[in-house]
C-alpha cells in the first residue's frame, strides 16, 4: 500500500513540474524576444541620422589683426550612418529673428540646403551683428531633411 501513495504522489507532481517547466521556458522566450527588440532598435537607432547641435554666442570672433565679431557659432555633428540635410537654420531672441542661411560670415560655412554625410560634422558662423547687443542668450532652430527639428537655448560668452 505503500508504493501505492507513493505513486500517486509523483503522478500528482507530474503536471505541476511540467507546468513549471513550461513556464520557465516561456519567461525565457520572452526574455530572449525583448531582447532581440532591443538590439534591432538600437541597430536602427545607429542605422539612421543622429544629429547634435552645439552652438557658442561670443562678441570676440576674431576675423582678423584686432578685429572682433558678434557672432554665433552652430555645429552640427551627425554620428548615424545616414546622411541628413540641413534644412534651415534661425536664430531668435526676445526682438531678434535672424535666417542663419542669410547671415553667414565671409567663409562661415556651406550654403543651406546642407547634406550632412553620416559620421561627420560642420560649423556655420553667423554674423550676429544684426543681433541686439544687450541679448545675453539666442534660441537656434534648425530643421533636418529627415524630419527632425533641433533647438538650443545658448547664452553669450
Amino acid at each position: 500500500m505503500t508504493m501505492f501513495l507513493a505513486g500517486e504522489e509523483d503522478s500528482a507532481l507530474a503536471p505541476l513540474l511540467l507546468s513549471i517547466a513550461s513556464l520557465v521556458v516561456s519567461v525565457a522566450a520572452v526574455a530572449i524576444s525583448l531582447s532581440q527588440a532591443r538590439l534591432a532598435r538600437r541597430e536602427s537607432e545607429r542605422a539612421r541620422p543622429n544629429v547634435q547641435l552645439s552652438a557658442i554666442f561670443t562678441d570676440h570672433l576674431r576675423i582678423g589683426p584686432g578685429v572682433d565679431q558678434r557672432a554665433i557659432l552652430v555645429s552640427v555633428s551627425n554620428t548615424g550612418r545616414e546622411d541628413t540635410e540641413l534644412a534651415s537654420l534661425m536664430i531668435t531672441t526676445d526682438r531678434t529673428i535672424l535666417n542663419g542661411a542669410n547671415a553667414r560670415l565671409a567663409d562661415g560655412g556651406p550654403d543651406l540646403p546642407y547634406r550632412i554625410a553620416g559620421h561627420s560634422h560642420q560649423t556655420w558662423m553667423i554674423d550676429a551683428s544684426h543681433i541686439e547687443a544687450t541679448a545675453q542668450s539666442a534660441t537656434i532652430t534648425t530643421r533636418f531633411g529627415h524630419g527632425e527639428h533641433r533647438s538650443l537655448v545658448v547664452t553669450k560668452d
